[in-house]
């Protein structure tokens, strides 16, 4: 079904380039002209662009971060038990098994705490502080949450249970009484470490605690956890994202963790040069859908396993989950995008899908496609077990829907998020009120604003420049993602010469654009070029 949204309205070229910006460095002159549109002055920052500088000291960027230290490193030594309280999503997740991994290696005894979506929503809650405190545990470290956990952070003082928050989501004004808190919007400005996700910040612990005691973090699986969980995450590739990236990437292959092996040959890129792409649109997902319609502990225990036998039967068991998630998620898709269509001709600007049936776990990723369909912001909303409703909501990048939600936090239980992508709590007869308020806010916020999509591609190329050549100098300009995303090029006089259908869903197309022919492989949304 296709929408006006939905149709391109037109490309956007860009303007020419002064030769006097292009110089002399080892990139062609196509790369060239992405990067100076980007903004990148070539004389004096494309060394640092390839090849990031060391980062500094992050004590002297995160305040509690040297107090946090200690008390872990004291925790290990000591052989105490620490509970690691993190997400279900794929962030989270590799949050947690990072954390855990390397403190059980260092003494402590560590217990992984992931709520359940369904059960109880997102975040430490004072049901699992009852159970650290039931079990003597006297440390707590949160891992992309806690930050909003009031009620948590109120029980765990009343219990004498030391708490180290680590999280980026946005720091409420309200004080927190806690043992210490790691969290990037405490940094300087211009700090490298604005842009870290929850498993950024686990990560820059965990090297920090590593550098103390003088223990080499290469001999844990954290380098690829942190790449798995930044990429799921999206978060911006700038800073120390970008440099622990370029850094770790190329080296997810050679891990030992022999879940993630598992996971890579299951998928058949054992033998390939792992890529955000692989991470973003196989391994993340598949981690996903485990904490969306099933228990997170699944993955953490395949990440943690050191049994071949138990290895094979969670992979399995991954797997299985995930194509569940992808049946769920398309029936989901059709009955939403049959609501959705009659909200758009009623010239609604902001989405908000209601039922109750839905799968509160899949709600996030049928959002994210109503908005690739409509260009406009969208919330699904589905029953939870408590009998409230769980709302999932993700922006068209021209509204911050965090900050939509702060705006309707009298009709809401609980809400938190980013600018793109948000989730709250609310009861069954506030719905209307939200729907109609979130309306509004948009009808404000897109005054003057098309919403009509564009095509804004980098750099204008021929079909006999697209070469290995090209490809290996585009791993240099690497990884893409948010904040830097792969180039968009254009051509001229290209012309279809052919075009078959191959297995399922992929088709091949033959284009000839008169300087050379090439091979374009359709799948699933995605193209992959052959000489």
């Amino acid at each position: 079904m296709e929408t006006d949204n939905e149709m391109v309205n037109r490309w956007i070229l860009p303007k020419p380039i002064n030769e006097n910006e292009f110089t002399n460095i080892n990139l062609n002159h196509t790369l060239q002209t992405v990067l100076i549109r980007r903004g990148i002055d070539l004389n004096n920052e494309f060394d640092e662009y390839i090849t990031p500088s060391d980062l500094p000291n992050p004590e002297f960027h995160f305040d509690e971060l040297g107090k946090a230290t200690q008390r872990i490193i004291q925790a290990c030594a000591k052989k105490q038990k620490i509970a690691i309280c993190g997400d279900y999503d794929a962030d989270g997740i590799t949050s947690t098994v990072l954390l855990v991994e390397l403190l059980s290696t260092l003494g402590a005894i560590v217990k992984p705490l992931i709520p359940s979506r369904q059960d109880e929503g997102y975040g430490l809650n004072k049901n699992m502080i009852n159970q650290v405190s039931n079990q003597q545990i006297e440390l707590i470290i949160t891992v992309d949450n806690g930050i909003s956990a009031f009620e948590a952070i109120e029980k765990s003082k009343e219990l004498g249970i030391d708490l180290i928050i680590t999280d980026h989501h946005k720091i409420p004004d309200k004080p927190l009484d806690i043992f210490s808190l790691i969290h990037p919007e405490k940094t300087p400005i211009n700090s490298p470490y604005k842009y870290l996700a929850g498993v950024g910040i686990a990560y820059l612990l965990a090297r920090n605690i590593c550098e103390k005691i003088n223990f080499d973090i290469n001999n844990t699986s954290a380098n690829v956890f942190f790449c798995i969980g930044t990429i799921a995450d999206m978060a911006p590739l700038k800073g120390a994202n970008r440099k622990w990236l370029k850094e770790c990437l190329p080296k997810i292959n050679r891990t030992n963790n022999k879940g993630v092996k598992a996971i890579i040959k299951k998928l058949s890129i054992q033998n390939t040069d792992i890529t955000s792409d692989d991470i973003g649109y196989k391994i993340a997902p598949l981690i996903n859908a485990v904490g969306r319609i099933g228990d997170p502990k699944l993955v953490i225990d395949l990440f943690t396993n050191e049994s071949n036998e138990s290895v094979v039967r969670l992979t399995k068991d991954c797997f299985a989950m995930n194509k569940e998630r992808k049946r769920l998620t398309s029936l989901v898709e059709q009955e939403a995008l049959a609501i959705a269509v009659s909200e758009y001709r009623s010239d609604r600007k902001f989405l908000v899908l209601t039922q109750s049936e839905w799968h509160p776990g899949i709600i996030g990723i049928v959002a994210a496609r109503i908005v690739d369909k409509f260009n406009l912001p969208t919330a699904l909303l589905a029953e939870a077990n408590d009998g409230n409703f769980r709302g999932s909501i993700r922006s068209n990048h021209k509204l911050k829907v965090n900050h939509a939600l702060a705006e309707c936090d009298d009709l809401l239980i609980a809400h938190g998020g980013h600018s793109a992508a948000a989730g709250f709590s609310i009861k069954k007869e506030n719905i209307p009120n939200l729907r109609e308020r979130l309306n509004k806010i948009a009808y404000r916020e897109f005054k003057n604003i098309n919403l009509y999509k564009t095509i804004k591609p980098d750099a204008y190329i021929s079909f006999k420049d697209i070469d290995y050549d090209l490809y290996t100098q585009l791993t240099l300009i690497g990884p893409f993602g948010v904040m830097n995303p792969k180039p968009i090029f254009w051509t001229r006089k290209c012309k279809v010469l052919d075009i078959y259908k191959l297995k399922g869903d992929n088709y091949k197309m033959i284009l000839n654009d008169g300087s050379s022919t090439i091979e374009e492989i359709f799948q699933t949304g995605t193209i992959e070029k052959k000489r």
